[in-house]
């Protein structure tokens, strides 16, 4: 017997020790490190496997006639730390057999050895290389897997003998190994809907109890990446999964445009499995299902040609279920600022504001509402060489060259506030902070406006000028706060008309009539600084055609899956602080009367914009209704 080779449990866990505080090789490396493989052969075992991903870079070497197994296993145990267990001689426990089947550990060709601190250590023969085989394992187990390098004659004949004292001796002759073969992943020839089929067609699912899933794992896992994909391709924003008791049905809604609707129902036993790889997807821990827990996806490691991120919720429900939300990150690249849909009174002076050398400039609005988008297509505006940028966000979802980006973490106490502070001891031009969520982050934001920086921000209110009043409820110094503040951006997202099914007719009297006095419904109470013909010779000079204003519908397409509606497009509502509003904001006046005095200086209100976004073609009147105070 080999002196490097593990016989009990407790030479398994002192190796597994060792191997933690060894360096990270790859094999290439390790193979390199032993002198058994030289440059050029390494550089041409990596064409080889180009043409073939399925196939692990130590396999191809082996089968290239470059190294042999025993140098590859040798490689494996010096250089990469993995412990080396004889097979025949090593007590297997009896929990650890029970967590995957017979039929599953002879068709990946893997052995269960034991489990520690809710881990399951397993052997296989090139645990480097080898992820599809360990992350099935994950899967139907349920457990994180600790892989270490199993040395045998046959393991066929090792399993047998282990799985048959548990009373499962008999083996499935249909089963074939290819032990290099990773799950398949590919999804251009069946979608999700044929895999769902699929799912439903291989036999009865597994047992409503926490059973194992054997013959279903592979189709249940291409079914969930083929589910990303298509949401992907749909331009999905949020992906749902929620799971129901007893036999109903667990159900997957997809939001598009900002509304929810049900992409496919999937057999209620599945509820714990689909769950479980989501969690596997985005390493988090698979047995802890009475708290909330948070991760990332990145999908590429899937899927190479689909460069998805998503972010990852799991949510305790009722009956010891969970569920998932899966949020897929927007584009890492910001959107110009003339493309955000802003109008041009709007545009050239929020423009204004944020090149302004210091100040604080807010933008506002509910979850979902495009905040974050707005501030970094700001960003990118005032983004030279001669400016220094620097960041909080929580996640970072868009990137952008020459910012300095940092990720706060609230757990480890590395809030907005700190990041703020931070960032005002490092020299900076400009801040951005994800959202002021707290007394704290606010008030240190406006120290940072005070002391020569521009300072942008997000914070959750209905309208700019409720904005102002919730920042002095929250006890900020009302002369501090009205010397930083420069301009207030609210904006909310409706559902664009689909342009390939567009249509528009003349607008009758009495459509125009009851647009117009919903539009004049802000002015209420005061002296109109428009009159209601002003206002309608206004909207016939700029949406009218051929001396009619028009009225805009989508019936429906193939472009626009029958709805009407394809994108969304943003409605503003613009508070720049004059000295009027400034002096308002000292006195603590009530967000009616900063309404006012805004509206006399020629800010349009939420709804108005909304209006005027109606007349152009580019949404309809119920949506702006659905989003917006009159």
């Amino acid at each position: 017997m080999s002196p490097t080779e593990v016989v009990t449990p407790e030479q398994l866990l002192h190796a597994l020790e060792v191997q933690s505080r060894m360096p990270i090789l790859r094999i290439g490396q390790a193979l390199m490190a032993l002198g058994v493989l030289t440059e050029e052969q390494l550089r041409a075992g990596l064409a080889q496997q180009q043409l073939d991903r399925s196939v692990p870079l130590g396999e191809t070497l082996v089968r290239m006639g470059v190294v042999t197994r025993a140098q590859l296993q040798s490689a494996l145990v010096r250089k990469m730390g993995y412990p080396l267990v004889n097979l025949h001689e090593f007590p297997v426990a009896v929990d650890a057999l029970r967590t995957i089947s017979h039929g599953v550990a002879r068709r990946l060709q893997v052995m269960p050895l034991m489990i520690h601190h809710g881990r399951l250590i397993l052997a296989l023969d090139d645990p480097a290389s080898r992820h599809s085989a360990i992350e099935e394992v994950e899967f139907i187990s349920q457990m994180k897997v600790v892989p270490v390098v199993g040395e045998c004659l046959v393991l066929d004949t090792v399993l047998y003998k282990a799985y048959g004292k548990l009373g499962t001796d008999s083996v499935d002759p249909t089963i074939v190994h290819d032990p290099s073969r990773p799950l398949d992943f590919d999804m251009s020839s069946v979608g999700t809907s044929d895999l769902l089929v699929t799912l439903e067609k291989e036999g009865p699912a597994p047992a409503m109890e926490e059973t194992a899933i054997e013959q279903s794992d592979n189709s249940l896992v291409r079914m969930i990446n083929s589910m990303i994909v298509d949401a992907h391709r749909e331009g999905v924003s949020d992906i749902h999964i929620e799971s129901y008791p007893g036999k109903e049905k667990t159900r997957i809604r997809f939001r598009r445009d900002g509304r929810l609707h049900t992409h496919l129902e999937l057999p209620a036993s599945y509820r714990n499995a689909i769950v479980a790889r989501v969690k596997i997807m985005c390493d988090l821990d698979i047995s802890e299902k009475r708290k909330p827990q948070d991760g990332k996806i990145n999908f590429a490691k899937y899927s190479p040609q689909h460069r998805i991120e998503l972010r990852v919720a799991t949510i305790p429900t009722a009956n010891g279920l969970e569920d998932v939300v899966m949020r897929i990150l927007a584009s890492a690249k910001p959107t110009a600022l003339d493309q955000l849909g802003l109008s041009q009174r709007n545009l050239a002076e929020f423009t204004q504001a944020v090149e302004r050398p210091y100040g604080m400039v807010l933008c506002v609005g509910p979850t979902g509402s495009g905040k974050t988008t707005t501030l970094h297509s700001a960003l990118m505006r005032i983004n030279t060489p001669e400016r220094k940028i620097w960041t909080a966000e929580d996640p970072i979802e868009i990137t952008q060259p020459g910012l300095r980006q940092v990720q706060v973490n609230p757990r480890i106490d590395w809030t907005f506030a700190k990041a703020l502070r931070a960032f005002v001891r490092a020299d900076p031009d400009v801040i951005m902070v994800g959202e002021i969520r707290d007394e704290e982050t606010a008030r240190t934001a406006i120290e940072a406006s005070l002391t020569g920086h521009l300072v942008l921000s997000t914070l959750h209110t209905n309208s700019a000028p409720e904005t102002v009043t919730r920042l002095l409820d929250m006890g900020m110094d009302p002369f501090n706060f009205a010397d930083s503040l420069l301009a207030v951006l609210a904006q909310r997202l409706v559902r664009r008309l689909c342009s390939h099914c567009i249509q528009s007719r003349p607008m009758r009297p009495d459509e125009i009539e009851e647009l117009l006095a919903d539009y004049m419904h802000a002015f209420a109470g005061q002296e109109a600084p428009a009159e209601r013909e002003a206002v309608r010779k206004s909207w016939h000079s700029h949406h009218g055609q051929g001396g009619q204003l028009l009225a805009f519908a989508s019936r429906g397409c193939t472009h626009c899956d029958n709805t009407g509606f394809s994108g969304r497009v943003g409605i503003h509502e613009l508070m720049v602080i004059s000295r009027t509003l400034r002096r308002l904001v000292q006195g603590g006046a009530r967000a009616e009367e900063l309404q006012e005095a805004a509206m006399r200086e020629g800010m349009r209100t939420l709804r108005q914009d909304g209006i005027d976004k109606v007349l152009s073609g580019q949404t309809t009147i119920e949506e702006v209704r659905a989003t917006s105070n009159a």
